[in-house]
């Protein structure tokens, strides 16, 4: 694969689908938004925290992984583990008490728009799209400052009988409490130290502590789901937060209600635009009952397209059942990409779905069911498009507007990414796939399916991680929505 070919084709994408995106009339983003508080972690924090515990005790608790922050010596084994593999995770707490701990102990830098739907709905609405509307049910009026102040950017409100769209600041809940996020970013080659280990961090990334009180409910109010009309028009529909549903409830109510309640909002949503089309962005989901229910109940067959990164697609395919292509996937050896790609594509089958996207560090994989209605240089600018996105902001740690999104332009594309998929060729052309030209396009042709393949834009020393994929996932599924509405308005 030729880079300045690649670095050509960014720049072309990003012009078409800037070109496309006035041709959407609007997007409808839920259902997660939370305030981050933000703490780069360094080399002095590390030791500080390290030296507030007996390092054997942080060590026996490493090997029992924590899947939930019950206490300060969970957070530790768990930073450590992170730190360790240079793997994001996510890991809920149900207590106040971690959140006052580090607010003594370690402290944050700065606190910004946290959560999938409130940082999409962000990004989206600084892009220039004509209307993004976000609903996010535990609208707060502190969380309402951190959205954007764009006339583009609404929240339906409930006025008497009616629902009227308004910008957040107008729209929140009185009396309603904010949820609090923690993020602990860190960066490679930060050497570590501990119990008798030492290690050297591989990558930058971070480990998200989210705060999950009692009061969350992924849900949304009667009147707004009565009045979910007031919403259009919209061409697409990106939802996110469902790892927040718990099992059970203290008054009794399970997951099985808030999953029907959310299959009947997205069959409510199809019903009133037959052409809608919704992609669901996943994370990174502890409970296993709770992952295979959203993926089984709420995704399958109800939406079009899924949205996660290589972590997520491992822990989607072990909760279906394949354990070994998982296991494959998440090792990363010389064939991890040839396993990546079969798990997309396993995804796409058990989940009934038009499309599954992977953002991959350096790489992109979009597998597409046969008959989708774009052409395989269509799909492919939408994914160079996001890869622009994401580049910029690695760059800057933001994007205010699109003149900012073009700094991602100038962001090289990974020389690793290109690598990972030369080596992926062979198998490709050997399994007829694809040709070798055909291959150097992107393009993938299955019997069942069809699949793109871009290498992507890296930037090594990021200003921040968090959101990244957030605005890989949700980029890319705007412009290729935007290239779909274009397309219509020409025939």
């Amino acid at each position: 694969m030729d880079i300045q070919e690649w670095e050509q084709r960014h720049t072309d994408a990003f012009y078409n689908v800037k070109g496309a995106l006035p041709y959407l009339e609007g997007m409808f983003v839920a259902y997660n938004s939370n305030i981050d508080a933000i703490k780069h972690l360094t080399d002095k924090d590390l030791s500080k925290l390290i030296g507030l515990f007996n390092e054997a005790e942080i060590q026996a608790r490493v090997e029992t992984y924590p899947r939930e922050i019950k206490e300060p010596l969970d957070f530790a084994a768990r930073l450590l583990i992170s730190m360790r593999e240079g793997k994001a995770a996510e890991i809920p707490t149900y207590t106040s008490d971690i959140h006052e701990w580090l607010k003594e102990n370690l402290g944050f830098d700065y606190a910004r728009m946290g959560g999938q739907a409130g940082i999409i709905s962000n990004l989206l609405a600084s892009l220039g799209l004509n209307k993004v509307v976000a609903y996010i049910p535990w609208l707060s009026k502190e969380q309402a400052e951190y959205f954007v102040a764009s006339d583009n950017l609404l929240h339906p409100k409930v006025e008497g009988e009616k629902v009227v769209l308004k910008p957040p600041k107008k729209a929140f809940k009185p009396g309603a409490e904010s949820k609090v996020n923690w993020i602990f970013e860190y960066s490679r080659d930060l050497e570590i130290t501990c119990g008798g280990s030492k290690f050297r961090v591989p990558r930058d990334n971070r480990l998200i502590i989210s705060s999950r009180p009692k009061w969350l409910r992924l849900d949304m109010d009667r009147e707004i789901y009565e009045h979910l009309d007031s919403l259009l028009p919209i061409d697409g529909a990106i939802l996110s937060g469902y790892q927040m549903i718990k099992e059970q409830y203290e008054d009794g109510s399970t997951y099985r209600d808030y999953v029907c309640h959310s299959v009947k909002a997205i069959e409510k949503l199809k019903s009133l635009n037959p052409e809608l089309r919704i992609h669901v962005e996943l994370t990174s989901i502890q409970n296993r009952v709770i992952r295979k229910a959203i993926l089984t109940e709420i995704i399958a067959k109800h939406v079009h397209s899924l949205g996660l990164d290589t972590v997520e697609v491992a822990n989607a395919l072990n909760v279906l059942g394949h354990e070994e292509l998982s296991y494959s996937v998440i090792k990363k050896e010389e064939n991890g990409i040839t396993s990546l790609y079969h798990g997309a594509v396993q995804l796409l089958k058990d989940l009934s779905l038009e499309r599954v996207h992977v953002h991959s560090l350096g790489f992109y994989i979009c597998i597409l069911a046969k008959g989708h209605p774009l052409t395989l240089k269509e799909h492919r600018d939408a994914l160079l498009f996001s890869s622009t996105l994401a580049g910029a902001k690695a760059l800057n740690g933001k994007i205010e507007n699109l003149e900012e999104a073009e700094a991602g332009l100038e962001v090289p594309i990974s020389s690793k990414g290109l690598e990972d998929l030369e080596n992926f060729k062979l198998y490709c052309v050997g399994k007829k796939l694809c040709t070798p030209e055909e291959f150097e396009y992107g393009y993938l042709y299955g019997a069942d399916h069809d699949a793109v393949l871009i290498p992507s834009k890296v930037v090594n020393q990021p200003k921040a991680t968090v959101g990244i994929g957030d605005a890989i996932s949700a980029g890319a599924f705007a412009a290729m929505l935007a290239r779909m509405k274009q397309s219509q308005s020409r025939e």
